[in-house]
C-alpha cells in the first residue's frame, strides 16, 4: 500500500515552495510584480477546486519572465483538473504568450530571430512541461478508472457465467430426480397400496399402510426440493442452503416421524421458544432425528432410541442428541448387501454439511453397549421462554408411545411441538 500525503499538506508544500521563489531573485523586482506573484501564490491554495481561475490569476507573474513556479504549478494542476485539451493547451499559449511577448513595438522591431528565438524558449519550456504532465497525470487516472471498471465487469460477467452454470446443473439434477427417484418412490407408493388392500395379514396391511404413508410424504418432500433446485439462486436463498423452500418440517413434525418408525423411542425436549429457533435450525434439527432413527432402524433394529433436543439463549445454541442401543440380539447388525447398495454411508456427512452451512457441528461415536450417538449442535435464537416435555419409552412390543406430557416451568404455559408451537 503506498503512502500519500494528505491534500492539505501537499498543497501548504506547493504554496510555501512557490512564496520561496522570491527569495531566490538576487536585485528584488518592483511592488507590481511582488504583488502580482504573491497574488499567484495564494491563488494556488484552491488550484484544485478552482483551476482555471487560477491560471488566469497566475498569467500576470509569468509575465514578468522570471518568476515561474506559481505559475507552471497553476498549469499542471489545470492540464490534470480541465476534461478539455483544447482548454488546457490554451491556457498553457496565453502563459507562454505573457512571458515571451515583448513589452513594446519598437523592443519587437529590435530582435533579430535569434533573440527571438533566446527569448521563447524558456516560456515555451515553462509552459509546455507542467501541461504534458498535467495531461499524462490526468490519462493515467482515466486508465486506472478504467481498469477498475474492466475488472468489474469481468467479475460480474464471470459471476454470471458461473450462476448460469450452477442454475444448469440444479435443472439438470431436478429432471433426473423427477424421472428416476419420483418415478419410482410412485411404484413403490402403488405396491404398497396393494398389499394394504388385498393381505389377508394384519401386520402386513399395516406395512402396506405405513410405506405408502412414507411413500407420500417422500414424494411430497421430493416435490418441494424440485421447487428449491428449479428456483433461482440468490443471497440467502435455498441457493445456499439456510432458506427457502423444502425446509417446513421441523419440531412440530417429529412425533408423527417418531411415530411412522414403529422403533420405542423416548423424546425428551429442553428449549427455549420464545421466539422459537430459526425454520432453517429445526429442519436440521429434523433431518438429523430423521437419518439417525433410519441409521437405527437399519443398523440396531428393536432397539430403544433417547432423543433429547436442548438449548436457549443462554448457550446460543439448539442440541439433539441421538442415541440408540445395539441391535435386539445384543450386538450391532451389519447391513446387508442390499442395504448397503441403499445407503452408501453419505447420511452422516449430509448432516455434517447441513450442519456447517448454518455454524454448526455434529459428532457421532458409538456408546460403551455398543450402540451409536450422534450430537448436533446448531445456532439458537434469542429465547425467553423455557419448556420442557418428557415422553415415556413406549410399552414392550413396539407400539409408538403417546403424545408427550408438557412439564412446564411455571407460568409459562404448554408448547408442545406436537401442537405446532
Amino acid at each position: 500500500m503506498r503512502f500519500r500525503l494528505p491534500g492539505r499538506a501537499v498543497d501548504a508544500g506547493v504554496v510555501a515552495v512557490a512564496a520561496a521563489e522570491l527569495v531566490t531573485v538576487p536585485d528584488g523586482v518592483g511592488p507590481a510584480v511582488t504583488a502580482s506573484y504573491l497574488l499567484a501564490v495564494a491563488a494556488l491554495a484552491v488550484r484544485r477546486r478552482w483551476p482555471l481561475p487560477v491560471v488566469l490569476a497566475a498569467i500576470p507573474a509569468a509575465a514578468s519572465g522570471y518568476l515561474w513556479l506559481a505559475p507552471m504549478f497553476a498549469l499542471g494542476t489545470a492540464a490534470a483538473a480541465l476534461p478539455g485539451r483544447a482548454v488546457a493547451y490554451g491556457c498553457a499559449a496565453a502563459m507562454f504568450l505573457s512571458a515571451a511577448a515583448p513589452s513594446s513595438h519598437a523592443e519587437a522591431r529590435a530582435w533579430s530571430a535569434h533573440d527571438w528565438a533566446t527569448v521563447g524558449l524558456g516560456p515555451a519550456l515553462f509552459s509546455i512541461g507542467p501541461t504534458v504532465l498535467g495531461r499524462l497525470a490526468r490519462t493515467r487516472r482515466e486508465l486506472a478508472e478504467r481498469l477498475v471498471e474492466l475488472n468489474a465487469v469481468r467479475e460480474q460477467e464471470r459471476a454470471q457465467a458461473a450462476a448460469s452454470a450452477i442454475a444448469a446443473e440444479r435443472a439438470r439434477v431436478a429432471r433426473e430426480m423427477h424421472d428416476v427417484v419420483s418415478h419410482q418412490v410412485n411404484l413403490i407408493a402403488m405396491e404398497a397400496g396393494v398389499l394394504a388392500l388385498t393381505s389377508r395379514d394384519d401386520e402386513a396391511r399395516g406395512a402396506g399402510e405405513r410405506i405408502g404413508e412414507l411413500s407420500s410424504r417422500t414424494l411430497d418432500e421430493l416435490r418441494d426440493m424440485l421447487g428449491v433446485l428449479r428456483a433461482p439462486t440468490g443471497g440467502g436463498g435455498a441457493g445456499d442452503g439456510r432458506s427457502g423452500g423444502g425446509t417446513t418440517a421441523g419440531l412440530a413434525e417429529l412425533p408423527a416421524l417418531v411415530a411412522a418408525t414403529g422403533l420405542p423411542v423416548r423424546t425428551e425436549y429442553v428449549l427455549a421458544t420464545s421466539p422459537p429457533p430459526s425454520p432453517e435450525t429445526e429442519h436440521a434439527v429434523f433431518r438429523t432425528v430423521q437419518e439417525c432413527l433410519t441409521n437405527a432402524a437399519k443398523h440396531a433394529p428393536g432397539s430403544a432410541v433417547d432423543i433429547v433436543i436442548s438449548g436457549g439463549a443462554a448457550s446460543g445454541t439448539l442440541t439433539v442428541e441421538v442415541t440408540n442401543g445395539p441391535a435386539s440380539g445384543g450386538a450391532w447388525a451389519p447391513p446387508t448387501e442390499r442395504g448397503r447398495r441403499a445407503s452408501a454411508g453419505h447420511g452422516l456427512t449430509g448432516l455434517r454439511e447441513r450442519a456447517a452451512l448454518l455454524g454448526g457441528t455434529v459428532h457421532t461415536g458409538r456408546t460403551a453397549d455398543g450402540g451409536f450417538t450422534v450430537q448436533a449442535e446448531l445456532p439458537f435464537l434469542d429465547a425467553s421462554a423455557v419448556r420442557r416435555t418428557v415422553s415415556p419409552p413406549p410399552p414392550p412390543g413396539g407400539v409408538p408411545a403417546s403424545p408427550a406430557t408438557c412439564l412446564n416451568e411455571p407460568d409459562q404455559g404448554e408448547m408442545c411441538p406436537e401442537k405446532g408451537t
